[in-house]
């Protein structure tokens, strides 16, 4: 069983053959794997970056779903957001006897508490180091410093 000289050649020719295209697979195998390793490292970070926003995102879930609550509550009242309206009320740091510091709290709640203040920023303090927010006043009380900023919420009134 002697194969010719030009069966072996042919048997070689086509093993090389073979063997190149093996060596062809190979190639374009580890191009592709290099390619997914990449997609690969680009996903994980993907997905680090939207684990770190789910907090945000479970939070702006909450507050939706605290807004649609506070909306029935609303609704369930018979409160109607289109009967209200804010004013801003801005007052800068300054000295306010306490009778003008009550009457100004007061006029925030309005008649029967039908207004709010809702408060960005607001100090009430006494001026003097021997006075109280809740004493008596001294006889050298000089009232208190009073800084309010934020908005002042109230109903229209009916026609």
């Amino acid at each position: 069983m002697a194969i010719s000289r030009r069966g072996r050649l042919a048997v070689l020719a086509v093993s090389t053959l073979l063997l190149a295209l093996a060596c062809w697979a190979a190639m374009q195998g580890m191009s592709r794997l290099s390619q997914m390793r990449a997609q690969g490292e680009w996903l994980r970070a993907e997905k680090m970056q939207l684990q770190n926003q789910l907090p945000l995102i479970e939070q702006r879930e909450t507050y939706a779903r605290q807004a649609q609550e506070v909306k029935a509550m609303a609704a369930r009242l018979g409160i109607d957001p289109e009967r209200w309206t804010n004013r801003r009320v801005q007052r800068s740091p300054a000295l306010i006897s306490r009778q003008d510091a009550e009457t100004l709290l007061r006029q925030q709640l309005g008649p029967q508490g039908r207004q709010w203040f809702a408060a960005d920023r607001f100090d009430l303090a006494v001026t003097s180091p021997q006075a109280g927010l809740f004493t008596p006043p001294l006889p050298e009380d000089r009232g208190f410093s009073l800084e309010m900023v934020g908005e002042v919420y109230f109903p229209f009134e009916a026609p």
